[in-house]
Parts: C-alpha cells; sequence; structure tokens
C-alpha cells in the first residue's frame, strides 16, 4: 500500500495562452488623462456630496464611504482576473468569483440604499449614484493603463531592437 501522498495536479480548465504579443504599445497620454480625469471628477463628486447631504445619518454617510472603497478594490481585482485568464495565466475560480463579488456587491447595496432606505432628494440620490459608477468605470480604465504600461517593451514603441 503507497501511503505517499499523491501532489496535487493544476486544474486544466484555463483557457490557452493568447497569441497577443509579450509587449504591447503604451496607453496614450490621452487615455490616461481622461482616465485619470474621470476617476478625480467621480470621487471628488462622490465625497463631496455624502459629505454635504442634507440629513443624512453618519452611519449612512460612513456605509457609502465604506462600500466605494470596498468597490474600488473589487474593480481592481476583477480587471486583475479578466486580464490574467486572457492572458492564460492561472486563476482560481474562487478569486475569480470572489473579485466578481466584491466588485458588485456593493453596487447592490449602494442601490438598495438609495432606492429604499434613503431620506435623501431624488437629485442627491442620483448624483452620488451617477459619481459612484463613474469613479468605478475609471478605476478599471486606470487598472488597464497601468498593466500597459508596465508590459511596454521597446519593441512595442518602435525603438531599437536588442
Amino acid at each position: 500500500m503507497n501511503t505517499m501522498a499523491t501532489p496535487a495536479t493544476e486544474p486544466t480548465d484555463y483557457p490557452p495562452p493568447t497569441t497577443r504579443p509579450l509587449a504591447v504599445p503604451a496607453p496614450s497620454g490621452a487615455w490616461q488623462g481622461v482616465s485619470w480625469f474621470a476617476f478625480t471628477l467621480g470621487a471628488v463628486t462622490y465625497l463631496f456630496t455624502v459629505w454635504y447631504a442634507v440629513g443624512i445619518t453618519v452611519g449612512e454617510r460612513y456605509f457609502l464611504y465604506t462600500a466605494a472603497l470596498f468597490s474600488l478594490y473589487g474593480c481592481l481585482g476583477v480587471s486583475k482576473v479578466v486580464r490574467d485568464r486572457q492572458e492564460g495565466i492561472p486563476v482560481t475560480a474562487l478569486f475569480y468569483g470572489l473579485s466578481f463579488v466584491a466588485a458588485l456587491a456593493p453596487f447592490v447595496l449602494v442601490s438598495y440604499n438609495m432606492l429604499f432606505d434613503s431620506t435623501l432628494p431624488t437629485s442627491s440620490r442620483t448624483l452620488i449614484g451617477m459619481a459612484f459608477a463613474l469613479t468605478a468605470y475609471a478605476t478599471l480604465g486606470i487598472a488597464k493603463n497601468e498593466r500597459d504600461k508596465a508590459c511596454v517593451r521597446p519593441t512595442a514603441l518602435g525603438g531599437p531592437r536588442s
């Protein structure tokens, strides 16, 4: 009887590596600027609107701030796992699923709060929701830009080949 444990095997459900070249062109300055502008506009609008909202409780204010931070982290996680899978880098199903939960749960919680539990005027609720969504979307763009900048090689920019 063999008492030695068999080594764990890697899951085989990962997609094959793409044929995408390792060197990618750097994102344009315009795209990087728009991504950071959208993030800044959304974040400042969200923070300002929640801070100066009339009739909001301290607990609700802290809830909205915490949900925004959790959502940004979740969006970064989704950006990572989706791109890793596209590039054939192994990602566990648990991390893949939890990344989507971390990104979507704050949207569900804030939406429910804005629709059913909030005493804010409709205009404030709408502004908070749009700023929340804009910030989350811009986070995905910034994450893509940073990853692309990390993959830039001189050959992708038309520089000398080594």
